[in-house]
């Protein structure tokens, strides 16, 4: 029997992310309806994800480091980054992320924990306790298709070709 990790194991190019109120209320995409992500998870046990908004404000200023506060609060509203550590547990189905570092730094050094089922090449992933989501408590809905070298190349060849490089 394969392993859920050996599974897991990968780049994975995200495909959608909703998040959906406990309390019943609509969907919500915090990231819009064509989000940008990438989920690795490497064999030693590592992992990293960065998500992001498809269309993100940008700085008058082509200094990373300075931008007004109206450009520092789409960069935080538009963007989720975390990494560390992950442990799989097959009989559950759930992986469980020890977060070391976030771009929301009140996850650093904790656990956030994802139902794992897969359907092909595709990986969904489900929060199993919800989570704070601008004042709601939502449960995540992610679904990811594992990356293969045409999505790269593909990637590259359009932005070398608007680079004119």
């Amino acid at each position: 029997m394969t392993s859920l990790k050996n599974e897991l194991i990968g780049t994975w190019k995200l495909l959608s992310y909703i998040e959906v109120p406990i309390g019943g209320d609509d969907s919500l995409f915090p990231m819009g309806k064509n989000p940008f992500g990438l989920l690795m998870y490497s064999p030693d046990g590592f992992m990293s994800v960065q998500i992001s908004k498809e269309e993100r404000l940008l700085y008058g200023s082509n200094d990373k480091l300075i931008a007004n506060s109206e450009e520092m609060a789409a960069t935080l509203e538009g963007y989720i980054a975390f990494f560390g550590k992950f442990k799989v547990d097959n009989s559950n189905a759930v992986v469980s992320y020890i977060i070391k570092s976030s771009l929301f730094p009140n996850w650093n050094n904790k656990v956030q924990r994802r139902k794992i089922d897969f359907e092909g090449d595709i990986l969904y992933l489900k929060s199993t306790e919800p989570i704070l989501s601008n004042g709601v408590q939502v449960n995540s809905y992610m679904t990811w298709q594992r990356a293969d070298r045409s999505i790269d190349e593909n990637f590259e060849r359009r932005i070398l070709k608007e680079l004119s490089i």
